[in-house]
């Protein structure tokens, strides 16, 4: 066939393509069509079989156009009555003025309005970009769908989010994720379950396991919402922060990135992993700028290593990291009380320090130990290895011994000065007795082996009475004496011997000639009810 009987049959193709095909008019303006209709724009090569003209092949930058929407190829194939496009090749699809998608092939069904794209997919909106390897786009309801794993990147939030499922709601501005999501940031790491993202608000809502890796903290939870303009958490079910070695969780937490601030609230727990202590309470901080950890409101401290463990309550307990030593600090704050089960005591303040093991006593100090109670102004006590290696009490050293008589002891069968049974300890907490062994001074230090007492040293202004008689039985005398010092030896807890140095001076009477306002030293004062018999007595107010 020559060129120009090969150039005449084209141009019947063409005629018969145009007068039967309104879909395929090039004068829009001229030809009514419906509103549905996908519209053929143009192209540089046309081929379509002279028997078939429902699928003509288009090539070199085809066009089509359906409502708002314009697609661009290299080559399609497009089937008229069923308004679909087959494309490869460089695929663009525009859909108004802000959104594009790209991709090496497409399906279009224009009935449905559904575009099918696969290969290096690329959709692009405002500042947003998706990747993934292939997408399906709904026109009628400006929707996104990928089931293969996909990739947004947002350039106003420098975040990049990965999942293997993802949505993106054009109209809403609205992207919902789901299954192994991942969300990077400069300052931050994020996986979920499935993750909600709302363009408008710049918050993410998340839900399943999820946690947050940030620079010097970590974040769990399962349920939550991330204010991802002003970096603000909101956080529950089993929600912690863990920072520098401290971890709090509670009910609900609140994270400030910015402030570097934490707040849980509800059943709140502290670790401090430096000291191994957890930290019990209603509300709770953390501020990682400071390295501060606050916890009040039905506090309970507890060293969870520890079988026989130090418990500790107050209205509100501090932990502080010493920038210099990089070792932490506790401070309890108001109403104060601490239950070994050796030792128990109460105080306003107190303060213990790791770098150095010790535990100080402030505001009305006491402490008792079997049945004997010390208080003075402060008390020092240094710890070894969790276990009491000194105890010193600073101005005003007072120790109390309360003496048992043997009418006081029920359902005893053995009695042994050296240790007395469980029943007798039960008579210390609820028998006041007339008769107290005392011990007065200035400045107070006790050695200790095994948290058991084995030395006191009493110097300056050293004064004590101490009662004479056969053990658990009434007394006799009442010995008083006055020194600059005093060493008492212990054995099991009871004391042995009682040295007085520096001219001491002494008197014995009977105790029928002494009043009994004249048996106890100036300062007197015996606390046992409020002595803790228990864990939980420290809890009594805590709700349940």
């Amino acid at each position: 066939m020559n060129n120009k009987v090969l150039h005449t049959f084209w141009l019947k193709v063409i005629l018969i393509a145009i007068s039967f095909s309104p879909i395929l008019s090039f004068s829009q303006e001229t030809t009514p069509v419906k509103s549905d209709s996908v519209h053929f724009i143009g192209a540089k090569y046309m081929r379509a079989d002279s028997t078939n003209f429902n699928n003509i092949k288009f090539s070199g930058n085809a066009r089509f156009r359906q409502d708002s929407v314009y697609f661009r190829c290299d080559v399609a194939i497009f089937h008229q009555k069923e308004r679909q496009i087959d494309a490869i090749g460089n695929i663009i699809v525009n859909q108004g003025d802000s959104l594009f998608l790209y991709g090496d092939t497409l399906f279009y069904d224009g009935i449905p309005k559904v575009a099918y794209v696969r290969g290096n997919v690329r959709l692009e909106k405002g500042d947003l970009t998706l990747y993934a390897p292939s997408l399906i786009y709904s026109m009628n309801t400006n929707t996104a769908f990928y089931n293969k794993g996909g990739k947004v990147v947002s350039k106003k939030n420098n975040n990049t989010l990965t999942s293997k499922r993802g949505y993106y709601y054009s109209d809403l501005n609205k992207l919902s994720f789901k299954d192994s999501v991942t969300l990077v940031n400069p300052d931050y790491v994020m996986k979920s379950d499935t993750l909600d993202y709302n363009e408008n608000s710049e918050i993410a809502y998340f839900s399943g396991n999820t946690t947050i890796t940030g620079k010097g903290n970590f974040i769990f939870c399962k349920n939550g919402l991330y204010d991802t303009r002003n970096d603000i958490s909101e956080f529950e079910k089993d929600a912690y922060l863990i920072s520098d070695g401290h971890k709090i969780e509670g009910d609900k937490l609140h994270y400030d990135r910015n402030q570097g601030i934490g707040i849980a609230t509800g059943d709140v727990k502290l670790t401090d992993t430096a000291n191994n202590l957890i930290i019990e309470g209603d509300y709770g901080t953390r501020n990682e700028k400071t390295n501060t950890s606050f916890v009040t409101g039905n506090t309970l401290v507890t060293n969870w290593k520890e079988k026989d463990t130090l418990f500790l309550t107050a209205d509100t307990i501090q932990v502080k990291k010493n920038k210099t030593t990089e070792n932490n600090s506790l401070f309890a704050y108001k109403k104060v009380k601490l239950y070994k089960k050796d030792m128990q005591g109460m105080c306003d303040s107190l303060v213990y320090l790791q770098n150095d093991s010790s535990l100080k006593m402030f505001q009305n100090p006491i402490l008792w130990s079997d049945k004997n109670q010390m208080d003075g102004d402060t008390i020092l006590i240094q710890l070894a290895n969790n276990k009491i290696k000194e105890l010193k009490i600073r101005n005003n050293a007072f120790i109390v011994d309360n003496i048992l008589l043997i009418s006081e002891i029920k359902d005893t069968i053995q009695l042994n000065i050296n240790k007395v049974d469980s029943h007798v300890k039960q008579k210390y907490d609820t028998t006041n007795t007339t008769y107290y062994n005392q011990i007065k001074g200035k400045n107070l230090r006790a050695i200790f082996i095994k948290d058991t007492i084995r030395v006191i040293y009493v110097n300056g202004s050293g004064q004590s009475i101490y009662f004479t008689g056969e053990d658990f039985k009434p007394k006799e005398g009442i010995n008083k004496i006055i020194c600059s010092r005093m060493r008492m030896d212990f054995k099991n807890n009871e004391l042995e011997n009682i040295l007085f140095i520096g001219n001491p001076e002494g008197t014995l009477n009977n105790i029928a000639d002494i009043k009994e306002d004249n048996q106890k030293l100036k300062g007197f004062h015996w606390e046992i009810k409020k002595r803790p018999k228990s864990k939980l007595d420290l809890l009594k107010n805590k709700k349940k």
